[in-house]
């Protein structure tokens, strides 16, 4: 029996993906579908088939011990797309939402999430993903296979549940029981891009602790500011006699991370998956973007940070495009995720790298020949591109050094971490970037 649920594009109905008797997907614009849900799709009346729907929609599911205690929770396949968005598909990355019938109507007030929630929430989170263990939780679906959940962060500073009509705003990440500090790591590596690539450079991250627990709060880079009401007023809310003012004003952007704009199922993610590499990438942001060469360099100074810090687990659902404007402007997203896999020993997690460099495996293998026969293979000039990343990242030890300090100083964020970090930057600084040959 064919199964079907309506998809929406910022809250605007733009089609429907269907499931035939075999379990293969299936995506039909509506006929008056004003946006394209990815620009591999581009709207028209004919159908797309699982060659196009299925890489698509499986990149907004979770993947995973999350994916499979989501499964078990609803008694569904964890192989099976269709039934996972059915359950969770509602609140997504980007502005795609995913109902059987048309979006329901929000309740005015949110549900507040207290510290004792809080607390709760992460403790349990490992064995309840995405909030799934709360009542009414709602249907919230995350990318990737760490612990997190998402929250609307209200004008008071506190937590909530998210409804459709208020999208969640923030990231909430929790410790690792397997790699210790782990979000020390990626505070540190986060507030390192933000101070040392171009552009918007990386997305804001904040640690917090609660009763002894700590979480790392991400700002969401497919959420922005939109027209204030008339009356320039926020919209007030009640809820556990807590009075608290929401931005409406907060509104879903689409994206899409690389492995949707080229195609690929998330298990092909790594490129030894024959999954996308650095050229594929490069190219489709040529393809895409509607700043091609802005983009183009800001990608390939990420590939060089990536290479600084350790980042082995670079893979393309860790770099996205961005729709701004509802697609008139296509630009690369923000840097996120980022984390120094090797700060930890290759006796814990593997240090092969996510995508290639000149057919190298891993970062210690890439000389400076590497780079540069990547850059002729991008059709970039060779010597002066590397140049530029040599000019570019000339001060990023002194960074990474001083923003050590500055968070060892505070009791919250001190961790020994930062200094394992600065031996790998260390490292592939004197290799690559104090290089004079």
């Amino acid at each position: 029996m064919t199964r079907s649920l309506n998809v929406f594009l910022y809250d605007q109905k733009v089609g429907k993906l269907s499931e035939d008797n075999v379990g293969y997907l299936e995506f039909q614009y509506a006929n008056d579908a004003k946006w394209p849900i990815s620009v591999r799709m581009p709207v028209r009346q004919r159908k797309y088939d699982r060659r196009y729907a299925e890489p698509f929609f499986d990149n907004l599911t979770p993947e995973g011990d999350a994916l499979k205690l989501i499964a078990d929770k609803f008694h569904i396949s964890n192989t099976n797309i269709f039934s996972v968005l059915d359950k969770i598909g509602g609140e997504c990355a980007g502005a795609i939402s995913l109902y059987p019938d048309d979006i329901p109507p929000s309740d005015e007030d949110l549900l507040n999430i207290t510290d004792d929630k809080l607390v709760k929430i992460i403790d349990e989170l490992p064995q309840n993903p995405l909030l799934t263990g709360i009542e009414g939780a709602p249907r919230l679906s995350l990318a990737g296979a760490q612990s997190k959940f998402a929250v609307v962060k209200g004008a008071d500073g506190r937590y909530y549940c998210s409804t459709h009509t208020k999208p969640t705003t923030h990231i909430i990440k929790i410790a690792n029981k397997y790699y210790p500090e782990l979000l020390n790591n990626e505070l540190f590596c986060m507030k390192l891009a933000a101070r040392v690539l171009s552009g918007e450079g990386a997305v804001p991250v904040e640690l917090h602790e609660t009763h002894g627990r700590k979480y790392l709060e991400i700002e969401r880079y497919d959420r922005q500011e939109i027209k204030e009401p008339e009356n320039g007023k926020w919209t007030e809310a009640n809820h556990e006699n807590m009075t608290f003012a929401y931005p409406v004003h907060i509104g879903r952007v689409h994206q899409e991370d690389f492995c949707q704009v080229l195609g690929c199922l998330e298990r092909r993610k790594y490129q030894k998956d024959r999954g996308p590499g650095i050229r594929d990438i490069y190219g489709a942001i040529m393809q895409y973007s509607t700043q091609p060469a802005n983009d183009a360099y800001r990608f390939i100074e990420l590939v060089m940070f990536n290479y600084l810090i350790g980042n082995t687990d670079a893979h393309a659902k860790n770099f996205s495009i961005l729709h701004k404007n509802h697609g008139e402007n296509i630009v690369l997203a923000p840097a996120y995720d980022l984390i120094s896999v090797e700060a930890y020993p290759e006796s814990k997690v593997s240090h092969e790298i996510a995508m290639f460099i000149n057919g190298k495996g891993k970062y210690d293998a890439v000389t400076k020949k590497c780079w540069l026969a990547l850059y002729e293979q991008l059709g970039l000039n060779p010597a002066r591109t590397l140049q530029e990343m040599k000019a570019k990242f000339g001060k990023v030890l002194d960074a990474a050094k001083s923003l050590r300090d500055e968070l060892n100083a505070d009791d919250l964020t001190k961790s020994e971490i930062y200094d394992k970090i600065l031996t790998v930057i260390e490292k592939r600084y004197a290799a690559i970037i104090a290089d004079r040959d």
